[in-house]
């Protein structure tokens, strides 16, 4: 590559954008606008939300197979916690009686 300034001369440096072209310099190519975004029914209605991907309403993704076991092995470990929340204290608290009539029965 052969350098085409004189020596100790600095090359001339680009205009800022939007400042007018020197006299005699080539038209700068104009861009065509970008055409529409083919958009899907389920993206356009995600846009209000500020959502720019895809969004399936009402989580219908596409889940793989572990995730979905995964979910189920979690909502039977939710269930069995409520259960247990409810029923501990329950039977606690039919010991707690059954003790307490006992008491009453033998004094």
């Amino acid at each position: 590559m052969i350098d085409e300034t004189p020596t100790g001369a600095v090359p001339d440096a680009p205009p800022p954008p939007g400042a007018p072209a020197p006299p005699g310099a080539p038209a700068p190519e104009r861009l065509a606008p970008p055409g529409p975004i083919e958009l899907h029914p389920w993206a356009e209605a995600g846009r209000p939300r500020g959502l720019d991907a895809y969004f399936p309403p009402g989580g219908g993704d596409d889940a793989s197979p572990e995730r979905i076991a995964d979910e189920r092995r979690l909502t039977r470990l939710l269930i069995l916690m409520i259960v247990l929340l409810v029923a501990v204290p329950t039977l606690l608290t039919l010991i707690a009686v059954v003790g307490q009539l006992l008491a009453m029965r033998g004094g």
